[in-house]
């Protein structure tokens, strides 16, 4: 796990997006949100293997069991963080804050 907390501390995106959904979970942790389409510094490519690599180490989840509404321009409720996305994003801000 540690070669995992190394490369979220290290790579901003992969930080920022992590946060993001972070964020959105704030006030329901079980609720699934829209996919980020965008972010600074960040390709649509790159953007893709940022969920990825968040899927992969267990820190998002992805719903593929409901078929939402779609919109255009968006993937609407298909994300959501995991208790180990929000414990990793807290042991980088609290080994920060040391």
């Amino acid at each position: 796990m540690l070669n995992e907390l190394e490369r979220l501390r290290d790579a901003p995106g992969l930080f920022a997006l992590l946060t993001h959904y972070t964020d959105l979970a704030a006030a329901d942790r079980q609720a699934w949100h829209d996919r980020r389409m965008q972010l600074d510094g960040c390709d649509a490519r790159q953007l893709t293997r940022l969920h990825g690599e968040l899927i992969a180490h267990g820190w998002l989840e992805l719903d593929v069991t409901s078929v939402p509404q779609p919109r255009a321009g968006a993937v609407p409720a298909c994300y959501r963080v995991t208790r180990e996305g929000l414990r990793a994003l807290k042991q980088i801000e609290a080994d920060e804050s040391d």
